[in-house]
């Protein structure tokens, strides 16, 4: 086998990431509606260093750690630094977890986040998939398969629904002893977390991102949270410097600054529940969403018209396997969405 070979064989099977191309109202990356405070933003230049510009930067620098450790820590478990590390967004994190554990039986429970396919393909890592059994586990026959040579990789809330799953399911998953990645990439929309019990569950890795609720989505930072073991262990096989200075300060500098971020969040969320209440009454079915996004069930006919009919106002949104994801946008932006809808109903 020659290096062109190998070449071909990956054009051939590994499916490049393509996302949804610009249009003027973007609804396809959950992107937060809300451009980053100005005044942070003149904050942030100003303390920005030039001479450190020039050198390569600790990461996760010390500053930053300590900051993720108290964001995450609950009243009944205080977070220490050797649990947590930080990646180049939270798909470098899970892209290093696949391959890391890529000789374990590795499952994922479709529908779910489309890059755990995507980049196990690349990474030659073969997947296991479960379907929900309509929005839940299949925990009977999951309790026939899950043993301690085994990873599950769960959103939670789930993406591409925005459901939450049952405590019984993510407390089943951590007794089987497989190692379990809860993805909460969606968190701060909802405020539901497992991140206190890694402590108790060594088998248990949480990971975030501050795309979403901080506005850092073009910044690439996300975090990690598990056992001091897994963080060394993790630490040894991630990229050195691998996420930049002026990404780790931008982190540093929202998590001071939060709670100009949840007012924003604050408005996400009524306008989530004003959007699925309305879809309601449309008599779409809707999943109980408590993300930044809202997920519309379709049969393959009308997701594909529904889909269409997005495209051609301007309007950029999610097609999946099992319908359409729509990222809560601005109120203006949220009418234009509901206008479509109804014109499609006509």
């Amino acid at each position: 086998m020659s290096f062109v070979d190998i070449v071909e064989s990956i054009r051939k099977d590994v499916e490049a990431y393509k996302s949804e191309k610009r249009t003027p109202v973007y609804l396809a990356l959950n992107e937060s509606p809300h451009p980053f405070p100005e005044g942070l933003l003149k904050e942030f230049f100003e303390k920005v260093d030039p001479a450190t510009l020039r050198t390569y930067f600790d990461s996760p620098c010390e500053e930053l750690v300590k900051q993720i450790a108290e964001y995450v820590s609950t009243e009944r478990w205080k977070a220490r630094v050797d649990q947590i590390s930080i990646g180049n967004g939270a798909d470098e994190i899970i892209y290093n977890l696949l391959n890391m554990f890529k000789k374990l039986r590795i499952f994922i429970f479709p529908p779910t986040y489309s890059c755990y396919e995507i980049f196990a393909r690349a990474l030659g890592v073969r997947l296991r998939k479960v379907p929900l059994v309509g929005e839940r586990l299949n925990l009977k026959f999951l309790k026939k398969v899950l043993s301690q040579d085994c990873v599950v990789f769960l959103p939670n809330p789930n993406n591409p629904t925005g459901h939450l799953f049952e405590e019984e399911e993510i407390f089943f998953l951590l007794k089987t002893g497989s190692l379990v990645v809860l993805d909460e990439a969606y968190y701060d929309f909802c405020g539901k977390s497992y991140v206190s019990f890694v402590e108790e569950f060594e088998n248990l890795i949480v990971v975030r991102t501050f795309s979403k609720a901080f506005c850092l989505a073009s910044q690439r930072i996300g975090y990690m949270v598990a056992s001091s073991k897994l963080i060394d262990a993790y630490d040894r096989i991630r990229l050195p410097y691998n996420v930049s200075y002026l990404s780790q300060m931008l982190a540093s500098l929202v998590l001071s600054k939060r709670d100009i971020f949840f007012e924003r969040v604050r408005r996400i969320v009524q306008e989530r529940e004003r959007l699925k209440e309305k879809l309601r009454r449309m008599n779409f079915k809707v999943s109980d969403s408590v993300a930044n996004f809202v997920f519309i069930y379709l049969e393959d006919d009308e997701k594909e018209r529904m889909h269409r009919l997005f495209l051609e106002n301007g309007v950029a949104v999610r097609k999946t396997e099992f319908g359409i994801r729509i990222g809560v946008g601005s109120s203006e932006q949220n009418e234009l969405v509901l206008k479509i809808l109804e014109g499609f109903r006509c």
